[in-house]
C-alpha cells in the first residue's frame, strides 16, 4: 500500500505534539458545517499521515494537506497515486509534490491524465520538471494551461525568452501574465497580445471538439 511505503520513506522528525496537531486541525475544520459529519478517528489518522510526510504542523500548509486528505477516501487517493505512477513518477517524487503543493492530490484522475498528456506528449515537458512545480495542476487545462503553454512556445521560438518557470507561467493571474510576457515585449513584438488571444481561442475550440 502507498501509505506503508510513505511511512518507511519518511525520515523527518516531528516536534509538534500529536494532541496539539489534532486540536488545530479540528479547530480549523469545524469552521465548515460539513465537518460536523466527519469521523474524528479518521481525522486523527489523516493528521498522523500528514505529519509522517514531513509537513510542519505549525505551518498553514499542514492544514491544507489535512483538507486534501479529508476530501477523499483512501481508495480514491490510491487511484490518483496510481495515475501519477503510470506517468513515471516515483513514490519519492509523489511525496515531494504533495509536500510542495498538497492540493495536487485533489485533482481528478481524468484531469491528471489529460494535463500530463498535453504537457508531456504534446509540449515535451519533463516529468521531473512538472513534479517539482505541481501547483499548476489544479489550473484549468483549456483556459489556462493550454493557451499559455502554446504562447510560451511561440516566445521561445522567436528568441524572446529562453525558458519559463512552470509555476509562474501557469499560476500567475491574467493581469500579471500579460504584464510579464506581453507588455514586456510589446516594442519587439507588438503582435503578441493578438497572438495570445488566438491561442486562447484555439485551445477552447480544441477542448470543445474533444468533448463532442
Amino acid at each position: 500500500m502507498f501509505y506503508r511505503r510513505w511511512h518507511r520513506a519518511s525520515v523527518h522528525s516531528f516536534s509538534a505534539r500529536k494532541s496539539d496537531s489534532i486540536f488545530r486541525a479540528k479547530q480549523e475544520l469545524h469552521r465548515k458545517p460539513r465537518t460536523l459529519m466527519f469521523n474524528p478517528v479518521r481525522l486523527e489518522e489523516i493528521v498522523e499521515e500528514v505529519k509522517r510526510m514531513g509537513i510542519d504542523s505549525s505551518r498553514k500548509k499542514f492544514l491544507v494537506a489535512v483538507y486534501a486528505f479529508r476530501s477523499m477516501s483512501k481508495s480514491t487517493l490510491e487511484k490518483k497515486i496510481d495515475v501519477y505512477r503510470r506517468w513515471g513518477w516515483s513514490d519519492q517524487a509523489i511525496n515531494e509534490a504533495f509536500r510542495r503543493y498538497p492540493m495536487c492530490m485533489t485533482v481528478s484522475e481524468d484531469k491528471i491524465m489529460s494535463t500530463m498528456d498535453f504537457l508531456v506528449n504534446k509540449m515535451g515537458y519533463s516529468l521531473t520538471r512538472i513534479a517539482k512545480q505541481p501547483s499548476f495542476l489544479t489550473r484549468s487545462l483549456e483556459k489556462r494551461i493550454m493557451p499559455r503553454a502554446l504562447f510560451a512556445r511561440e516566445l521561445i521560438s522567436q528568441g524572446l525568452v529562453n525558458e519559463f518557470k512552470l509555476s509562474v507561467l501557469f499560476d500567475a493571474s491574467e493581469k500579471v501574465f500579460i504584464r510579464m510576457y506581453i507588455d514586456r515585449f510589446v516594442n519587439k513584438a507588438p503582435e503578441l497580445l493578438k497572438l495570445y488571444r488566438e491561442k486562447l481561442k484555439i485551445s477552447g475550440k480544441k477542448h470543445r471538439s474533444e468533448l463532442a
